[in-house]
């Protein structure tokens, strides 16, 4: 009879060890994602800036970007997906907005908005 009540406590003991090892696995698969995702949008959102909210010359800036049409620029990379949308503000306003996702997911992983004040002298394409 002890051995059966020890047998029963060293599996609940087992499964509940197994059960977080798995919620670990998840939550670094997680964080790796997250990670990434941060780093690749300040990346993204520096080109931004530098290139003063430009499709064009983010383009020049980053060669392994692709347009996807007149305010989209695509970025895949690894096992992740980066959309930057441009949009036009009021008052020489560029408006930025950057999103990553996993090629398997449709939900994005993180979200960045950038905006860049650009005077009216070097506004082009408007």
């Amino acid at each position: 009879m002890e051995f059966i009540i020890v047998l029963l406590f060293f599996s609940l003991a087992s499964t509940i060890c197994v059960r977080l090892f798995v919620k670990s696995a998840t939550l670094s698969r997680d964080t790796v994602d997250l990670t990434y995702a941060v780093t690749q949008a300040q990346n993204l959102a520096e080109g931004f800036l530098a290139s003063d909210g430009d499709p064009v010359q983010m383009l020049e800036n980053f060669p392994q970007l692709v347009a996807a049409g007149d305010s989209c620029l695509l970025l895949a990379e690894n096992e992740y997906i980066s959309i930057i949308n441009f949009s036009a503000g009021e008052n020489g306003l560029i408006l930025g907005n950057i999103a990553i996702y996993p090629k398997d997911s449709s939900e994005s992983i993180y979200t960045l908005q950038v905006q860049r004040y650009v005077p009216e002298r070097r506004v082009t394409n408007e």
